[in-house]
């Protein structure tokens, strides 16, 4: 254990609250399960298209209400957890449909069996994700990096993952199922470390289940910054439709580079991976609100490559742009919600930012999944659509940032 308490140490930068060995270990757990993901998104959509003979608008759909399953999942897990003050039991579910859902997807015969494996998956992720933002609160005093170092092992598992599906695709040809059942395995591990390796206990909060009974009038209780933050989040989750998206523009342009997907991928994650070391490093130290602003002008440039991408430059632009704003972005997002709300109303602060997240995220897949009509009536390519609807919520998003800063820095004044 001594080295993963090192290793830990290393990368949040001090010491942390509680065992650091824990920190690493739910990292770890992250990594496998972003690589059963990757080996599955990154073939989905094609999945679902060519082989089950559904649409765009049908995969839009299923993407936005799986997602929207997924975060009220989370809203429910968080509430939970201040009520009852326990995680654990949440996470362990959350692993166990985790494995489940793989096993149906590889099974599945047409778009309604995608859509329950998806609904059991994306539900699953919601009760493992909520917790592990709990426990990262709770024992990271670096939140900032610590939450930026799961994002960092969640895409270089998505990274490995889609390494590993680009070998299995050269080497069978588009055999989906094979690469849907190959990545149990990954899931099967995290299982594993979970049941062995999470020493996290929860006898150690026992005392904010005396101090503290929660109530829903606790909402109340939310710093005016927080709701702010809110606002633009749901602004800016309108640009954060499906990457599936991404993939459905690069097939459009690159109709005969198909194999070379889950390479694009790749550098995603990569930069992904990267910027969110980079950020993550300066989180705690200087204005998280402006590292998130200039996160948004990335994703406002990526949507201007999406909407005008007509070669495999311009395609690539929009993985690797889509990368960095994600890599600056989502670890960023996770430890700003945990410093603005009081401590024993974490799980709560975090459910509320899932659950309007969530229905975001649902009306943007959807919007997506029918903006091709706009972009046609633009002379613009259909794939385009989702780009064109990024771009303007970008803008709004970037409005709401300022105005939260602008507010910040008066009232503090």
């Amino acid at each position: 254990m001594s080295y993963f308490s090192n290793l830990s140490q290393f990368f949040l930068c001090g010491k942390s609250k509680g065992d650091h060995s824990t920190i690493v270990w739910i990292c770890g757990m992250h990594l496998f399960w972003g690589i059963a993901t990757s080996m599955i998104f990154s073939l989905l959509p094609i999945f679902i298209v060519d082989e089950l003979g559904g649409t765009t608008k049908s995969f839009g759909l299923l993407e936005g209400t799986v997602t929207f399953l997924s975060f009220m999942a989370k809203l429910c897990a968080g509430f939970l957890m201040d009520i009852f003050k326990k995680k654990k039991p949440m996470l362990v579910t959350g692993a166990v449909l985790t494995v489940l859902s793989k096993l149906f997807l590889a099974l599945s015969f047409n778009v309604c069996c995608v859509f329950i494996a998806k609904s059991i998956d994306r539900f699953a992720k919601g009760l493992r994700h909520a917790p592990t933002d709990a426990i990262l609160a709770e024992i990271a005093s670096k939140s900032g990096f610590a939450y930026s170092f799961r994002y960092m092992m969640i895409v270089l598992g998505a990274f490995s993952g889609s390494v590993i599906t680009s070998l299995l695709v050269f080497s069978f040809g588009q055999n989906f199922r094979l690469v849907f059942t190959i990545a149990i395995i990954p899931t099967v591990i995290a299982m594993y470390i979970l049941k062995t390796k999470i020493k996290y206990k929860e006898e150690d909060v026992l005392v904010l289940r005396e101090k503290y009974r929660w109530n829903i009038r606790d909402v109340t209780q939310m710093p005016a910054i927080y709701w702010r933050f809110i606002i633009a989040v749901t602004f800016l989750m309108f640009n954060r439709f499906s990457e599936g998206f991404i993939t459905l523009m690069a097939k459009d342009v690159l109709p005969e580079s198909v194999a070379q997907f889950p390479l694009f991928m790749s550098g995603y994650e990569i930069l992904a991976m990267v910027t969110a070391l980079a950020v993550g490093k300066f989180a705690d130290k200087i204005d998280q609100m402006k590292l998130l602003i200039w996160g948004v002008l990335v994703v406002f440039s990526a949507d201007l490559f999406g909407i005008f991408s007509y070669n495999c430059y311009s395609v690539i632009a929009v993985y690797l742009l889509s990368g960095v704003h994600m890599g600056a972005t989502q670890g960023l997002l996770s430890s700003m919600i945990a410093k603005c709300a009081p401590k024993h109303l974490v799980g709560t602060a975090f459910a509320l930012f899932y659950g309007i997240e969530g229905i975001a995220l649902f009306m943007s897949n959807y919007f997506a999944g029918i903006s091709s009509h706009i972009a046609i009536a633009c002379s613009l390519k259909p794939s385009a659509g989702p780009f064109m609807i990024g771009a303007v919520a970008s803008l709004a998003t970037i409005i709401c940032l300022c105005q939260a800063s602008y507010g910040r820095r008066h009232h503090a004044s």
